[in-house]
């Protein structure tokens, strides 16, 4: 499908010119019509015209006659409506398209606004929907002209060649600047489409519908059935705009034939086109003009193949990968993130690169429940149902589907969510497994049901610089007839973008609970549960952003130009190990889908770290463990392991016997670099060992809740990790 650059001004003096030969020249054939050369084909020219006399007709369904194809739907990038229209055959040219906008609306919506401005898209089909394409974006709305009526039929031109399918759809989008929508049509026949305006009430477009008919039409130009009387075609080209000469003269067409494609031409030179008809001898005047440009497709191309990277004494490394597009149109890439589930810990992932374990997966963290009752700010009251409270301001930047985030809302049905407004009108009490596009979007889900505050119930919120707890206490199922309840959790959220779900007490086994995250758009999600028999009491869920994140998940790259982008390695909080995943980049520019690059990621964890010995000596392997519980309330236990191998003392320069003693400090600082507390100083045989820090500094005071380091030395062994501290 092509779009013709023409205007009305040109049709006018088309018809014109048509008007004057057929009056002026009896035996003189008429031209052909619409003649249309398609540029950015690699190596070729494709055109495309229709006979002297093409045939005109209107597509409507909305007078009763024929099935009305219709689709509504929020998964698009806007709000629409959309009918179907079925030409009788291909290549055909849309002229136009017409919005019928009722006047009629005020008696359902006092705000009701008809001359509200719309635009109108025409989209291929895919599947019997229309495809997320849109080939034509013209903005219209209504004047009131016909004030005696019911409405007015709005006309939007387009002037469409469509070469590729019979199906096409007018697409009827919800302008954004604008508080409403129009009303579509009219109830004036027995065809009823369930027509449809709406309002922007929230970061969701709510639909209202009556019975009226969705009245869209496409007007457009075919060959027909009837024969062509011409005896034949003939085509010229030239380098520039030209008058039609035997010089410039590239070929006879069939007269029943209506299409070309000239090969014979080199990328990035424009060409220009004429056609004339031949009968009985007699030339035609020539048609309108037609130019093109040939280019190359997109190429992309890639300075990587594949990463590796080791993270041992730092818990960062970034790595740049530039994409490159050596073709002559422009590219566009799309990255997804594809976790290898190749690990016992891991649950599952989705295509950001998040992940998800829990208790039954890493046995060897524990639960670990934080109390926010006397710190936090309590939210709700008795006998609240389908409330979305809220905003509450985090006091950190919460990354989250490559968005920041500095304030979230919370809903009474177990959810949160960093920008969604959804009230009881819109049916968020209804869990859906994720991901789901009719939303509640950026979601973070530890129990979403239809849930309902009752005497004891509770919920709580709390934040400080780097973590925020929201608490959920003795909350109810609402339906009476399925009961259930209390329910107490929590969702632990940590600046480093990490989420912690903790059920502390559940009184049911809860089949009906959606537990997962979900983006923007509701396009990508990672669920751990949707009604099953998955939560109990004391279970924790945690989700792990990507360890490799991307800068840049999408964007276009022009002919000839690169793009760098910065990939972050980063171990957060996963456990030592080897881990894999592949960047899958989807490109694709106007006439291809590319194909598909994968780029193997491997990222090393490992706490393990060789110290410098001597050519006689063998080096001296330590070993200092991921605090847990983290974060952690009031305590956590740190594990480390000293070797028996010989080690040099980094305050006498001696090396230390096999077997023997070796120094070990194991020292906490905070956020600042300030010594807070020393738990070990003292030396150390072979062998591991673990120590319990209970949140108070040297002189017994406790801390503030924060960002901790602690750092274990042993010679010129060094090794420091972070953990995070909630009161």
């Amino acid at each position: 499908m092509v779009k013709v650059k023409s205007s009305p001004l040109l049709l006018l003096t088309v018809l014109c010119i048509l008007t004057f030969t057929s009056s002026t020249y009896a035996d003189q054939p008429l031209p052909p019509s619409f003649l249309t050369a398609i540029s950015d084909q690699d190596g070729k020219v494709p055109l495309f015209w229709f006979k002297p006399n093409p045939d005109t007709s209107e597509i409507g369904y909305d007078d009763g006659s024929m099935y009305h194809h219709r689709y509504v739907s929020p998964e698009w990038y806007h709000n629409c409506l959309a009918v179907k229209m079925t030409s009788l055959e291909v290549p055909f040219y849309l002229l136009k398209s017409k919005v019928f906008i009722s006047y009629e609306g005020a008696d359902i919506d006092s705000n009701y606004n008809f001359e509200a401005p719309f635009f109108i898209t025409v989209n291929p089909d895919s599947e019997g929907i229309p495809k997320n394409i849109f080939l034509d974006s013209v903005l219209a709305w209504a004047i009131g002209e016909d004030t005696t009526g019911q409405g007015e039929w709005v006309e939007v031109e387009h002037n469409l060649l469509m070469v590729d399918s019979i199906d096409f759809w007018i697409v009827f989008h919800w302008l954004e600047a604008t508080p409403l929508s129009p009303l579509v049509g009219v109830d004036d026949s027995s065809n009823m489409g369930n027509s449809f305006w709406g309002m922007r009430e929230s970061p969701h477009f709510e639909w209202h519908w009556n019975d009226f008919n969705i009245m869209i039409r496409a007007v457009i130009v075919t060959n027909g059935n009837d024969s062509c009387e011409v005896d034949s075609f003939k085509l010229y080209r030239s380098d520039s705009s030209f008058s039609i000469s035997d010089t410039n003269l590239i070929g006879s067409v069939p007269p029943n034939q209506f299409q070309y494609v000239d090969t014979n031409v080199t990328n990035d030179q424009t060409y220009f086109y004429r056609l004339t008809s031949w009968s009985s001898g007699n030339q035609s005047v020539a048609s309108e003009e037609a130019s093109a440009t040939p280019k190359k497709e997109a190429v992309l191309i890639t300075d990587q193949n594949s990463f590796e990277v080791s993270l041992c004494s730092q818990d960062t490394l970034f790595e740049d990968l530039t994409l490159t597009n050596s073709g002559g149109l422009p590219l566009g890439y799309k990255i997804e993130i594809d976790m290898k589930e190749d690990t016992s810990w891991m649950g599952g992932s989705d295509r950001f690169g998040y992940t998800w374990t829990d208790k039954n997966h890493q046995e060897e963290f524990d639960y670990s429940w934080v109390n926010i009752k006397e710190r936090g700010t309590q939210i709700g009251t008795k006998g609240d149902d389908n409330e979305n409270y809220g905003f509450f301001r985090l006091n950190f930047s919460f990354p989250f589907y490559g968005n920041f985030f500095d304030s979230l809302r919370i809903s009474s049905n177990g959810w949160i969510s960093f920008t969604d407004t959804t009230d009881k009108d819109t049916g968020s009490y209804m869990n859906k497994p994720l991901p789901y596009i009719w939303g509640p979007y950026n979601l973070i889900a530890p129990l979403w049901d239809d849930l309902k505050l009752k005497d004891s119930s509770k919920i709580y919120y709390y934040s400080n610089i780097d973590s925020a707890i929201i608490c959920f206490v003795n909350i109810f199922r609402y339906s009476p007839a399925i009961g259930g309840g209390p329910y107490t959790f929590q969702t632990i959220l940590t600046k480093n973008g990490e989420i912690t779900f903790q059920y502390h007490r559940l009184n049911d086994t809860l089949y009906s609970a959606t537990v997962g995250i979900q983006n923007w758009n509701g396009t990508k999600g990672l669920q751990m549960a949707y009604n099953q028999d998955y939560l109990e009491d004391s279970l924790w869920v945690r989700v792990r952003p990507s360890w490799v994140l991307v800068d840049s998940m999408w964007g276009i790259i022009q002919p000839g130009e690169s793009k760098t982008l910065n990939l972050t390695f980063d171990r957060l909080s996963y456990p030592q190990g080897i881990y894999h995943a592949n960047l899958i980049i989807d490109s694709w520019d106007k006439n291809h889908n590319l194909d598909t690059i994968r780029i193997p990621l491997t990222l090393c964890i490992d706490t393990t770290t060789s110290v410098d010995f001597e050519e006689d000596q063998k080096p001296s392997i330590f070993t200092l463990l991921q605090n847990y519980p983290n974060p952690f309330n009031p305590i956590t236990i740190i594990q480390y392991a000293v070797s028996g191998r010989q080690i040099k003392a980094a305050d006498s320069g001696r090396w230390t016997a096999d077997g023997s003693f070796t120094p070990i400090t194991l020292k906490i600082y905070n956020i600042l670099g300030q010594k807070v507390r020393t738990l070990v100083d003292e030396p150390k045989r072979a062998g591991s060992y673990e120590v319990i820090w209970d949140g108070k500094d040297d002189q017994g005071k406790d801390v503030a809740s924060g960002i901790y380091f602690y750092q274990l030395t042993a010679g010129y062994y060094k090794e420091t990790k972070k953990m995070v501290l909630i009161r």
